[in-house]
């Protein structure tokens, strides 16, 4: 198991805006309700408008890893300070770039 995708998969719910962008390549495509399909503009411009998550506990965990891409699924259960807890099926697709991993897809679907 990847440890570090998944340390990485947590700073893009818990982690600064900054820690996530840095985190995110530019081709990088999400899927949630009610937001839709977006792609990294409109995924910079969801970070920098929505509150960060104080929380994501994520269960269920299945991954699958070759040398340069690392799928994640999961459970999560988020929580933000004043909302109630929010619930979802969860993918996400991490590719390396050179040194780097960056996150090209992530995808969500609320429980």
């Amino acid at each position: 198991m990847s440890d570090a995708r998944w340390k990485d998969e947590e700073t893009i719910w818990t982690g600064s805006v900054g820690e996530a962008v840095r985190r995110l390549d530019r081709a990088c495509v999400m899927v949630a309700a009610p937001m839709g399909i977006m792609g990294y503009r409109a995924i910079l411009s969801a970070l920098d408008s929505a509150p960060r998550w104080q929380q994501a506990a994520m269960s269920d965990r299945r991954e699958v890893t070759t040398d340069e891409l690392t799928i994640l699924a999961y459970r999560v259960t988020a929580r933000r300070a004043g909302a109630e807890d929010y619930h979802a099926l969860v993918s996400s697709t991490w590719l390396q770039r050179g040194e780097d991993w960056k996150l090209v897809q992530h995808q969500q679907t609320p429980l």
